[in-house]
Formats: C-alpha cells, sequence, structure tokens
C-alpha cells in the first residue's frame, strides 16, 4: 500500500470473487455465471447501427430499460433504479441509508455484505441461521440495525416466504429491510408486490444470473419513490452516466425476449434438478435450492479435497472456509447439462479413488 491511502482502508479486506484462472480450459462452476448464451437479440442489438454512437454519453437515468424493467414488475419507472451490476446497486445503498446507522446479515450469505459494511466503516453483524442453515426470522423482527437478506440465499439456495419477508419488514418501520433477490427468475416468489406497502423496503434484481448476463452486469433496485429518488441523488453525485450505453442496449433486448429467459430457466432446473439425483445417490448432502447452484457436503470426503480434485480434473466449484459452520460445503454451480455430466463423472472418479 502507497503512504497516501485513506487509514479507513489501511487494513481493508477486499471481496473476493470466484476464481477466473487463464491456465487451462475449465468447466467454470464457481461464480454462478453461464456458458450459455444470453437471448438471441442480445447479438443483434451489438451488431447494430447503435454501435456507431459510442462518440456520445448515454441518457444518464437509463430511462429506456428502467421503464421494461418497471413494466415486467408491475411498477413505475420512478419506482426503479439501474445500476451497473447489482453490487453498485447495493453499494449506494449502504452509502445512502447506513454511514449514520447499522447494518446486520445472515452469518452464511454472500460476502459482498460484510465487505461494503468494513469498507465503508459502518457498524454492521452478524445474525446466525438456524442449525439447518434457514433464516432465523423471529431473530430478524426483533434487530433494530437496517437488516439485507438473499432471497433465496446465496450460498445455501434456501427461499423465505415472502409472508416471513413481510413479517420482518412490518416488524419495526424505522429501519431498512434489503432483500436481495438475485435468483427470483428460477420460479420464486418475489416481495415486488410490497414495495406500494411498506416504505422501509428495497428489492435487487440482477441480470447476471437468470439473464445470462454476468458479463454485461446489470442491477436494478425497487422500491418506494422517495427511496429510488434518494438513491439516484447518490448515483449523480457518485456516477452519473454509470450505465453505458451498450449495456442499456443488451440489457433491454433480453428484457424483451422473456420467453428465451424462461427457456434457459428450465434448462437451469433440469440440469440442477438432475445432478442433486445423481450426487445424493453418491451420498452427498444437497441442500435443496431454488437457485443457478447447489450446496452440499458428503461425509468422508472434506470440502478442500473435493475442491482439489475437481479443479485436477478441470472443474472450477467453490468453498468458503471463512464461514466455519459451512467450510466443508461446496457450492456448485448449475452448468449445461453436459457440463454437470461431468461433474458427476468426475465426483464418481473422486470416490472411487478415496474408497481405494
Amino acid at each position: 500500500m502507497s503512504r497516501f491511502i485513506s487509514k479507513r482502508y489501511k487494513d481493508i479486506t477486499p471481496y473476493i470473487p470466484g476464481e477466473q484462472p487463464k491456465d487451462r480450459l475449465y468447466i467454470k462452476l464457481n461464480a454462478n455465471e453461464t456458458s450459455c448464451e444470453p437471448a438471441p437479440g442480445v447479438r443483434r442489438v451489438l451488431e447494430s447501427s447503435r454501435m456507431r454512437n459510442l462518440g456520445r454519453y448515454t441518457e444518464p437515468t437509463a430511462l429506456e430499460m428502467r421503464r421494461l424493467a418497471a413494466a415486467l414488475c408491475g411498477v413505475r419507472p420512478e419506482e426503479v433504479l439501474a445500476g451497473n451490476g447489482s453490487d453498485e446497486i447495493l453499494g449506494w445503498i449502504f452509502q445512502t441509508f447506513f454511514m449514520d446507522a447499522s447494518v446486520c446479515y445472515p452469518d452464511i450469505t454472500y460476502g459482498f455484505y460484510e465487505s461494503l459494511a468494513v469498507g465503508l466503516g459502518i457498524e454492521h453483524h452478524e445474525v446466525p441461521l438456524k442449525d439447518d442453515f434457514t433464516l432465523d426470522v423471529e431473530a430478524l423482527c426483533h434487530e433494530k440495525s437496517n437488516i439485507v437478506i438473499a432471497n433465496p440465499n446465496a450460498p445455501t439456495g434456501h427461499m423465505v416466504p415472502v409472508s416471513d419477508i413481510e413479517r420482518i419488514v412490518a416488524a419495526d418501520p424505522n429501519r431498512i429491510v434489503v432483500v436481495d433477490e438475485a435468483y427470483i427468475q428460477f420460479h420464486n416468489e418475489s416481495c415486488m408486490p410490497l414495495i406500494r406497502k411498506y416504505d422501509n423496503l428495497i428489492v435487487v434484481h440482477t441480470m447476471s444470473k437468470a439473464y445470462a448476463l454476468a458479463g454485461a452486469h446489470i442491477g436494478f433496485a425497487y422500491g418506494c419513490q422517495d427511496l429510488i429518488h434518494d438513491l439516484d441523488c447518490v448515483r449523480g453525485v457518485m456516477n452519473p452516466y454509470n450505465i453505458s450505453d451498450i449495456t442499456m442496449a443488451v440489457g433491454c433486448a433480453a428484457l424483451r425476449d422473456q420467453a428465451y429467459l424462461e427457456a434457459h430457466v428450465r434448462d437451469v432446473e433440469e440440469a440442477r434438478e438432475y445432478t442433486t439425483t445423481e450426487l445424493r445417490e453418491l451420498g452427498f448432502k444437497v441442500l435443496d435450492s431454488r437457485t443457478n447452484f447447489i450446496f452440499l457436503k458428503h461425509p468422508y470426503l472434506s470440502g478442500e479435497e473435493y475442491v482439489r480434485e475437481l479443479r485436477e480434473r478441470g472443474i472450477l466449484v467453490r468453498r468458503y472456509p471463512s464461514m466455519k459452520r459451512a467450510e466443508n460445503y461446496v457450492r456448485i454451480t448449475i452448468g449445461t447439462l453436459e457440463e454437470m455430466q461431468a461433474v458427476v463423472a468426475a465426483t464418481r472418479s473422486i470416490l472411487l479413488c478415496l474408497a481405494a
């Protein structure tokens, strides 16, 4: 570090994304991405005359894309904010609402929440999941801090009913509840209808998962008009042209093709059920998942060894050694059926070697 770095960041530990190695060709199932192409309209727009206009700044409020996102969710454009990925959206939420307060989140969840809190100097703490890794709704109802919940949760894949989310939101109207619905398109019930009922709820979406647009990095925040106005003011200070015209064109093309989205989701869910069934038959405990990944462990194969052995066979998955209660669990992103068949075959090979 240089001698000029702010004292706040002297001992900072950045969030560690899924590894992106280039030393060989891998089946990449470690970052909840996909090797599938996005909607065909995405390619068409990238080849269109619109790409000749890159010498101009894009429309700063991303109104074209916000209108489409709002219509799909049954809200007004004024209740939507577009971001350069849901991580940027989350960053603005933390900066806008939590700097003079505190925030809490589950002890086993998306690690970026903690990274943001630490990096911004926000008071924070964890609320332990129950022994079965489900959300402790009652504990969160009694929390006085602002709350961030991934629903379905990552990396556990567990889904909390909207009725329970509403209990948490309604329990204290003087703190904000953020519901990160990154995997909502995998046939899960959204909290979106609640934003008209509660002015202390923000729902966050991403196009990185079901829309197969991780490389485009597009996210949205939904909430009452006043909350979105506050966030938009911070956006205007921090990054007024945050959405590039390429990004907006790509996002709009994908949002317009809901049939392609549904087909991709069905493919992922079929591959997920195949993988879950096969790995359970091989002795793994696989948690039920409502996402594009599974979370699992084996009674005789440590998570560390499983990750290492899969890597040697050209397959990347992820584990979370810093989450002590889940350090032996491994998260596997659901890829194509062919990729998941390769995972099952490699796992059989690993277990055979273990038994020898």
